[in-house]
C-alpha cells in the first residue's frame, strides 16, 4: 500500500468548534483499557468502528493504544494522548467504568486530571430506576454505585435510552468497552466531533500494484496534500487488480491528483464522492 499524509486545510464545519484558515483538523486519540484485551479473552470492536466513524467526520485519528488495567498506565498514557492531539483534540477511552476491582478508568483519569471523584448524583437516581425495573428489582450496592461515582468537575453527557453517563474530563470522553453502548453514545453526541469534509476518488485499474508505484510515488510527490494509497483486488469476482484511492480536504487538489493518475496509468473506471 501507499500512502501520502495529508496536510492541512481550512474551516471547521461544527457549531461547537471553528478553525480558522490554515489551522489543522482536530485529532483525536483512543485508549482501549483492560488486560482481557491484552490477552485476547475480548476482542477489541471499537477501534475499527470508531476510525470509520471519525474519518466521516473530518477528524484525524492519530493514535490508538490498548493499556491494563492499572492507574499509572492509564494516567500515563492520558498525558500522551493529550499531547499528541493538543488542546482542540479529542482522547476517547474505552472500558474499565463498570462495578467490579480492575474497573479503575474513572480514578484513573481523576488522578490524572488533578481531580477527586464524587457520586453524580443525576446519574444515581437513573441508575436507580434502572436498577429498580428489573425483574427482580436490583439491590443499588456499593459496587453498582461505583459507577455513577465520577471525576469531579465533568460534563456529563446522556444517550438517549441510556443511564450509563458520557463524562467529559478537559476533551477525554470516557465510555464503555461494550460496543452497543461505545457506539450509541457516540452517535447519540457525534455533533460534537466533527471536522473539515473531505473529498474522496476512487480509481479501478487492471495494471499490477508493482507496475504502478513508481507513478503513484511521482503523483504523490507532485500532490502532497493528497492521500494516495493503492489495494490490490484479492476476492475473487472483481473487475479490477488495484483500487487507487485519492483523500483529501481540497476538492481542486484531489481532483488535480487524479487527473495526474489518470495522466500515466490506464484506468478502467472511477467514482468520485464532492
Amino acid at each position: 500500500m501507499l500512502a501520502r499524509r495529508l496536510g492541512t486545510w481550512a474551516g471547521r464545519l461544527c457549531g461547537v468548534r471553528l478553525l480558522s484558515s490554515g489551522a489543522s483538523p482536530p485529532k483525536a486519540a483512543l485508549m482501549i483499557i483492560g488486560d482481557e484485551v491484552l490477552k485476547g479473552s475480548i476482542e477489541d470492536k471499537n477501534t475499527p468502528w470508531l476510525a470509520k466513524k471519525l474519518y466521516s467526520r473530518g477528524i484525524d485519528l492519530v493514535r490508538v493504544e490498548v493499556v491494563p488495567d492499572h492507574l499509572a498506565e492509564v494516567g500515563y498514557t492520558l498525558h500522551r494522548m493529550r499531547e499528541k492531539v493538543g488542546k482542540d483534540g479529542f482522547v476517547f477511552t474505552s472500558g474499565g467504568i463498570g462495578p467490579t476491582h480492575d474497573d479503575i478508568t474513572y480514578q484513573a483519569i481523576a488522578e490524572a486530571s488533578g481531580r477527586k471523584l464524587e457520586v453524580h448524583e443525576p446519574t444515581l437516581q437513573l441508575m436507580r430506576k434502572f436498577f429498580a425495573a428489573k425483574d427482580p428489582p436490583q439491590e443499588l450496592n456499593e459496587e453498582r454505585i461505583r459507577m455513577a461515582t465520577l471525576p469531579e468537575r465533568s460534563e456529563v453527557l446522556y444517550t438517549e435510552g441510556l443511564w450509563v453517563p458520557l463524562c467529559n474530563v478537559d476533551g477525554t470522553y470516557i465510555l464503555p468497552g461494550i460496543p452497543r453502548l461505545f457506539r450509541a453514545m457516540i452517535e447519540g453526541n457525534e455533533d460534537r466531533f466533527t471536522g473539515p469534509g473531505r473529498f474522496f476518488a476512487h480509481l479501478f485499474t487492471q495494471s499490477l500494484e508493482g507496475d504502478l508505484a513508481n507513478h503513484l510515488t511521482k503523483v504523490a510527490g507532485d500532490h502532497p496534500d493528497v492521500q494516495i494509497g493503492s489495494y490490490p483486488g484479492t476476492e475473487a469476482g472483481l473487475d479490477y487488480r488495484v483500487k487507487i484511492t485519492l483523500d483529501g480536504r481540497d476538492k481542486m487538489r484531489v481532483e488535480a491528483a487524479m487527473q495526474g493518475v489518470q495522466a500515466s496509468i490506464k484506468i478502467e473506471r472511477h467514482n468520485v464522492s464532492w
